[in-house]
């Protein structure tokens, strides 16, 4: 019969001094990699974004008239391109290589619709 209460000081030994190098490994602080801030076009891998708005025919006329507002708030502040297609009634958002965020294409889409409501 074995004896339970008894451990074989070779075997044991051996593995307590295996833990502790696991243990002072798990000490020392990882280092963490150092990778230079993503540019916000190349976080989709450099791809141009559009958005097309249509332009009820009401309020063609009135767009025409504060035209240069509007682009200048949006191309100066947003950095997005914005051309008006008046042939097929809708302006157009395009972001640009020097966009600052990604999110501004976005805020542009909710923003020139509600510049529309405003002229009206």
């Amino acid at each position: 019969m074995q004896n339970y209460n008894s451990v074989g000081s070779s075997s044991g030994s051996a593995a307590g001094m295996e833990v502790d190098a696991v243990i002072s490994a798990r000490q020392q602080p990882a280092q963490k990699p150092n990778f230079p801030p993503l540019k916000p076009n190349k976080i989709l891998d450099g791809q141009i974004q559009f958005r097309k708005i249509p332009v009820p025919e009401r309020r063609l006329t009135p767009l025409k008239k504060y035209w240069l507002k509007i682009y200048t708030a949006i191309y100066d502040e947003m950095k997005i391109d914005i051309c008006m297609k008046v042939k097929a009634r809708m302006v157009m958002l395009k972001t640009l290589s020097d966009t600052p965020d990604i999110s501004n294409l976005q805020k542009c889409d909710f923003c020139t619709p509600s510049c529309l409501a405003l002229i009206h």
